[in-house]
């Protein structure tokens, strides 16, 4: 996208009757510019214009620092003629087409989301929301907390193995390669357990997380993905 800046001139007055605080037999002139800049999307005009002391023979402009108190006074009694600049903001024809575009990709992605399907009947439940059945595996994470200060004594990321499944409780096993940090399912062992096996309760299974908690409540498990295919 390219940028355009450009220093606008939007008037001129004589400053004959001022004295040049660089070289004195020099005249000056008063002048007043807006900065503009323009892309493919938008146009803008700065609000104030800046005024701006030329010697007519050098060419050059005299230093706001240099300036006397006539010359500010001047300043400030031209800025009052100085013309409003004729925008601040506004697209161009390519910024209006751009907004249009976006506003209306974003509008289908809500209407996407939002629309029922064609035929609910059809859709049924992911793998997290099957029953959990003895030899099933998932992957999540887990979360052990000290049973009097309540802080986390440990936790890890791994392949989570149900030993047993009843009505109200599920009895599952760590694998024996959980990780601290997390890490894609696919790296981690998933045919590995630990023999001792942890009684929880079912907190809520949704189609994209189950949630378990051990009876006692220091444990803490969720589970995010389930391993198809796998052996008893």
């Amino acid at each position: 996208m390219f940028i355009r800046v450009q220093r606008v001139e939007e008037a001129s007055f004589s400053a004959d009757h001022l004295q040049n605080p660089v070289n004195p037999n020099n005249l000056m002139v008063l002048g007043f510019y807006r900065n503009y800049m323009g892309t493919a999307f938008t146009q803008s005009y700065n609000k104030k214009a800046a005024p701006i002391y030329w010697d007519t023979v050098t060419g050059k402009t005299i230093s706001r620092r240099k300036w006397t108190a006539e010359m500010k006074s001047y300043a400030e009694k031209c800025a009052t003629e100085v013309p409003p600049a004729p925008f601040k903001f506004k697209l161009t024809a390519i910024g209006y087409i751009f907004i249009v575009a976006v506003i209306a990709f974003f509008a289908y992605l809500t209407y996407d989301s939002l629309k029922p399907p064609a035929n609910p009947d059809a859709i049924g439940p992911t793998v997290l929301m099957e029953k959990m059945m003895a030899g099933d595996i998932y992957y999540g994470r887990f979360i052990e907390m000290d049973t009097d200060s309540r802080f986390s004594k440990r936790a890890g990321f791994g392949w989570f193995k149900v030993t047993d499944a009843g009505d109200e409780i599920v009895s599952i096993s760590l694998n024996k390669e959980m990780s601290t940090a997390h890490k894609p399912s696919a790296e981690m062992n998933s045919t590995d357990f630990e023999s001792e096996t942890i009684p929880m309760k079912i907190k809520s299974q949704e189609p994209y997380q189950i949630d378990l908690v051990s009876e006692d409540g220091t444990i803490e498990m969720s589970f995010s993905e389930k391993k198809i295919n796998h052996g008893s």
